[in-house]
């Protein structure tokens, strides 16, 4: 009875070891996965960052895609400060605060929004910071971006009453078009923009945390080993 009580504790003690070394290779791998993709996009905003930046006629002239991520633009326009954009839920330093968007033209049909930066919340979330208003033709030069989207977000405005400037707690761009009767072109110029690589966690870092979990499979394979030796000993 004895015997075939420490067979099953063996079996169920192999069971558990087997699913936590899994789960232990598994998030190493997801690691080197990360670090793995992070190469790749230092790699390209290296590449974009070498490119000539475009002027508003040119931009104006090329497909949104992935490939035109962190290329620079720079181009004359107005700003459009009467529908300044209050992009909600950014944290900087442990603060809670805005990234303010405002519309640049780069036609007579087509505005981009463009990222100032940061603002800090303030003392009520009733109040709305008020930007300072950005007056006449300007130089805009920055990196274009996509907009962040946050999956757990199912509406973009807490209302459908505009008041500007308007919070929105993600970009929804065709709802946006419709506002303002203005094709937008679907991508951010970014102001305000650290180099990609300390905004990023490093590759080596990924890979540092990789070594970190796989150390922990092999631990506790060892240490399963020593254990069952033990009670076979006994």
């Amino acid at each position: 009875m004895q015997a075939i009580k420490a067979r099953t504790t063996n079996l169920i003690n192999g069971f558990l070891i087997l699913c936590g070394f899994t789960l232990l290779c598994g998030l190493g791998c997801w690691q080197l996965y990360r670090g793995h993709q992070k190469q790749l996009l230092l790699t390209q905003a290296h590449t974009a960052l070498q490119r000539m930046p475009l002027s508003a006629r040119k931009l104006l002239t090329q497909k949104p895609s992935a490939g035109l991520r962190f290329t620079p633009v720079a181009f004359k326009s107005h700003y459009d400060n009467a529908h300044t954009i209050l992009l909600d839920n950014k944290i900087k330093n442990g603060q809670a605060g805005y990234h303010v968007l405002i519309p640049a033209h780069l036609d007579a049909h087509t505005l981009i929004l463009v990222d100032q930066g940061w603002i800090p919340l303030g003392r009520s979330r009733k109040v709305l910071p008020q930007p300072t208003p950005i007056i006449g033709e300007v130089t805009i030069e920055g990196l274009l971006d996509f907009a962040y989207r946050n999956p757990f977000v199912s509406q973009a405005v807490e209302s459908q009453t505009l008041q500007w400037p308007l919070r929105m707690q993600q970009l929804e761009f065709a709802w946006l078009e419709q506002c303002l009767g203005k094709t937008i072109y679907p991508m951010l110029v970014l102001l305000d923009s650290p180099p990609v690589q300390e905004t990023l966690m490093t590759p080596a870092r990924h890979q540092g945390y990789a070594v970190q979990w796989f150390a922990l499979a092999v631990t506790l394979l060892l240490f399963y080993y020593f254990f069952a030796r033990k009670v076979k000993k006994t």
